[in-house]
């Protein structure tokens, strides 16, 4: 699909455009499809999506399936087989689904609320100055000097003048916007931060410490925002703090480039003061404090005697049995290496240790930390089945395929191979694939006839999974699973179970030929003959098989 919409693209961008002149963001109605069918395009309810042509067709999975067609020359004779009339939710999902393919969504949802306007902007146009900066104050498209120059003159040279500068910027902002129209979360506070950073320092040596800040205070503010209203988000909204936490680590590693100058020690400094504050403010999520604690302190922080004073401080909290607490002072046990003190700590956190273990998953990895992720690993596994079982079935398969990727694989396999092979076996039947393929490494083929036997994998879908494998380097463990699939396909009682019954018949024969039991072949072969002596059809298909005589 991805080269043939390329070569549409041309005719993509004029549908775009046709498309956000029918919808009007000005209105509920054209707020309404544009955030529906974003949902659906997010959620991954497009699927069969064909390109032909001039024309598109794709299945979405509603409350109701419907059928799409949509029509890239004339956008508005496009078809749905729902209900509504005129340019629905579901047309709007798939137009995104294709956008995709050639630029970036969001970018056209901000495109299109730009254009925003009510149905009679033209009667009701803003005459004077003061009208114009009325209706432009929220958005800050339009503001005057004497504002944009005090702004310039509150920024100042101090961290805390920073701070208070971004406090400033945010007042200006409607961070209600996240309550009104969720689905455009991520949109939001990316424009937010443009916003932000045109504020920037000139010199370019201060332009990461600013977007370091900068992010460093949004992460924050927007956490305490949601925390306060009571917004829970889903996986989906959750890119918000993605982006934020992406660009942090994109300032942070500019700022490593070269030799921090002395003149940002200051600035260091307070956000250190910061980050303490944050660990014991309780209008912070938990997850948000925890990754934005763990990452600052393994970028920015790397002083030793800075981590020892703030294991002094975390001791001395109060909030001993507080989750991030926890999470923090094992953080800084392992940073400091100090592997006793942070098993110690390990076992005071319950399952929610897997839940924050992708940060370390990861940067230990990189930075080969590998003794501390080895006792992070040894600590997860304990608590891995109970962690799955507390998930949905939907939340499980997607927490184990995103595990099992982090896992050092490589390194374990050379390391401790039976530990890896517990780890897998623990989030069974959600890990099969990786165990499956991990036991044909290993040549472990034993285990891996057992794991089949355990799933039910019938012989057809375990040949496309390795059985061949088996076949060929332990035949002897192949045949009993060739066994079964014989009488499965005879129990079946049509033709086509016939020749495939047939087919693993040769196999069993060719297998008894390399172990040189021959004997046992001219054993078996009658017995089932006999036992299915009334199925004709299937005598006749041993027959064209050449198991038996004409």
């Amino acid at each position: 699909m991805a080269i043939r919409i390329e070569e549409l693209k041309d005719k993509l961008i004029p549908m775009s455009r046709a498309i956000q002149g029918e919808l009007n963001p000005g209105t509920d109605e054209g707020r309404n499809i544009v955030s529906k069918g974003l949902l659906l395009f997010r959620q991954n309810l497009v699927s069969n999506v064909k390109v032909r042509d001039e024309e598109a067709s794709a299945d979405v999975q509603d409350v109701t399936p419907v059928s799409v067609r949509l029509d890239l020359q004339f956008p508005l004779l496009s078809k749905c087989s729902c209900p509504y009339s005129g340019w629905c939710r579901h047309q709007m999902a798939t137009f995104f689904m294709i956008y995709n393919k050639v630029a970036r969504v969001s970018e056209w949802i901000q495109d299109w609320r730009s254009q925003e306007s009510s149905p009679d902007t033209n009667e009701n146009k803003p005459s004077s100055l003061d009208e114009l900066l009325k209706k432009h104050t929220n958005s800050g498209a339009l503001r005057k000097a004497s504002e944009l120059l005090e702004e310039r003159k509150t920024r100042g040279n101090t961290p805390d003048e920073w701070w208070q500068f971004f406090e400033s910027l945010l007042k200006k902002e409607d961070l209600q916007l996240l309550e009104r129209q969720p689905y455009l979360m991520d949109v939001i506070i990316q424009n937010i931060y443009k916003r932000f950073n045109k504020e920037a320092p000139f010199e370019r040596e201060w332009k990461p410490l600013y977007q370091l800040f900068a992010t460093f205070f949004l992460t924050l503010e927007v956490d305490v925002f949601l925390q306060e209203r009571e917004i829970e988000l889903s996986r989906e909204q959750y890119a918000l703090f993605d982006f934020l936490l992406d660009e942090m680590e994109d300032a942070v590693e500019k700022l490593s480039v070269h030799a921090m100058p002395f003149s940002f020690d200051p600035f260091i400094a307070y956000l250190k003061e910061k980050s303490a504050e944050m660990s014991e403010e309780p209008k912070h999520s938990t997850e948000i404090k925890a990754e934005v604690y763990r990452f600052i302190w393994y970028y920015l922080f790397k002083q030793k005697a800075w981590r020892r004073q703030e294991v002094e401080r975390l001791e001395s909290s109060p909030s001993q049995d507080d989750s991030f607490i926890k999470i923090a002072l094992l953080h800084q046990y392992l940073l400091l290496e100090d592997l006793d003190k942070a098993e110690e700590t390990v076992e005071r956190i319950g399952t929610e240790l897997v839940a924050y273990s992708e940060f370390w998953l990861v940067k230990f990895v990189l930075s080969k930390r590998y003794e501390g992720l080895l006792l992070l690993l040894k600590a997860i596994l304990v608590r891995l089945p109970s962690y799955i079982e507390e998930k949905s079935h939907y939340e499980a398969s997607s927490f184990v395929r995103w595990f099992v990727r982090k896992l050092p694989t490589e390194w374990l396999m050379e390391r401790d191979p039976v530990f890896l092979r517990e780890l897998l076996l623990a989030m069974l039947p959600f890990s099969y694939y990786s165990y499956s393929e991990f036991l044909l490494s290993s040549r472990s083929h034993r285990e891996w006839v057992e794991l089949q036997k355990y799933m039910g994998y019938s012989v057809g879908e375990m040949e496309n999974m390795g059985l061949s494998q088996v076949y060929k380097e332990s035949p002897e463990l192949a045949l009993p699973v060739y066994y079964n699939g014989v009488i499965d396909m005879i129990e079946q009682k049509n033709r086509d179970s016939y020749k495939y019954a047939v087919r693993y018949m040769k196999k069993i024969r060719t297998i008894y030929k390399k172990l040189k039991q021959t004997d046992k072949w001219d054993d078996y072969l009658p017995y089932i003959l006999e036992k299915y002596k009334r199925l004709r059809a299937f005598q006749e298909e041993c027959r064209k098989g050449k198991l038996i005589d004409a």
